[in-house]
């Protein structure tokens, strides 16, 4: 499908602002770049002096300020601009510059020095792409000081970034504390957490992998007379099925004839002293249970199914437009 831009302009204020120079062309695609294109000598070039606007078409109706239709090998619509915008649309209720193309790029955006593809909006999405059959969005960076793609939120307490199935509703966002929140088991080939040192210094610490899933507790109790009574934690408690057994581990804080468990609850245990002993002294304890809600499958087999991407080869990635003599 030709490319189409609709909603180019809307009211007596806003308007579309070809830096240097309009083409209306011959391609599929929506392309605002810092530089123009040499290839538009056929054209007369109409040329300006001013701060304000050298093109400017207000549409008062329900159609478009401004569209160009290409035909097989150029451009629908080409802005280019030494300094400022390729190109700028803005609506108050449709697309600002709205790209569309049956086999190459919907919207293409350039720069040497500021943003290729800028949006902005009060109320819907700032820049959207959708695709039927392919992805709908690809970033590519050559440059290894910078992020192939980088999400912001100026608001203390906005989401920086989000990522959502509509089907399944399944998620995986990034809060306003930097925290990951996932709807669904986070899958890797290694775990390493990285944790700060007394000086300052970040270090990487391994974390401890086990067979299947476990909630753990730890604390410090007192026998006295031989005999000590652990309660569960509420919080802790919440969170395990007891019903389905947990293990105690004990070492003693003291000398005893040694300690053992003599009757579980799903809210606590019972410790007493071997050989009916009387001892009282503290005991470290560790309580490993199921955590509630989930499988005790071990090593449960797992198959990781990566989303196609885009293997655009060099030749195939956008290029930067000639420059104009």
């Amino acid at each position: 499908m030709n490319a189409i831009v609709k909603n180019a302009v809307i009211g007596s204020v806003s308007a579309l602002l070809l830096g240097a120079s309009l083409a209306l062309s011959s391609a599929g695609v929506v392309s605002g770049a810092s530089a123009a294109s040499n290839n538009h000598a056929h054209l007369t070039a109409k040329k300006c002096d001013t701060p304000g606007w050298c093109l400017e078409e207000v549409n008062s109706g329900s159609g478009n300020a401004i569209e160009g239709l290409s035909g097989s090998s150029g451009l629908g619509v080409y802005g280019g601009s030494n300094s400022s915008y390729g190109v700028e649309g803005s609506s108050s209720s449709g697309d600002g510059v709205f790209g569309q193309s049956s086999s190459g790029y919907g919207v293409e955006g350039s720069s040497t020095s500021s943003d290729g593809v800028y949006g902005e909006s009060s109320s819907s999405f700032g820049v959207y792409g959708y695709s039927a059959n392919g992805v709908a969005g690809s970033f590519i960076n050559d440059n290894l000081n910078f992020a192939a793609l980088a999400a912001t939120n100026e608001d203390a307490d906005g989401y920086s970034f989000s990522a959502i199935n509509a089907f399944t509703g399944g998620y995986f966002e990034v809060d306003n504390d930097g925290d990951g929140l996932f709807s669904g088991y986070v899958q890797a080939s290694a775990f390493k957490t990285v944790i700060r040192s007394r000086d300052g210094e970040n270090v990487g610490a391994s974390v401890a992998l086990t067979p299947q899933a476990t909630m753990e507790d730890t604390g410090t109790a007192r026998l006295l007379g031989g005999e000590g009574v652990v309660r569960f934690a509420p919080d802790f408690a919440s969170t395990i099925d007891a019903g389905r057994g947990y293990q105690v581990f004990l070492t003693p804080k003291g000398d005893t004839h040694g300690l053992y468990v003599s009757a579980e609850y799903e809210g606590g245990f019972v410790v007493r002293e071997n050989e009916h002993g009387r001892s009282s002294v503290y005991f470290d304890y560790r309580i490993v249970a199921h955590p509630h809600g989930l499988s005790d499958a071990r090593l449960p087999r797992v198959t990781i199914k990566l989303p196609a991407l885009p293997n655009l080869p060099m030749s195939a990635r956008p290029q930067m437009p000639q420059t104009r003599p």
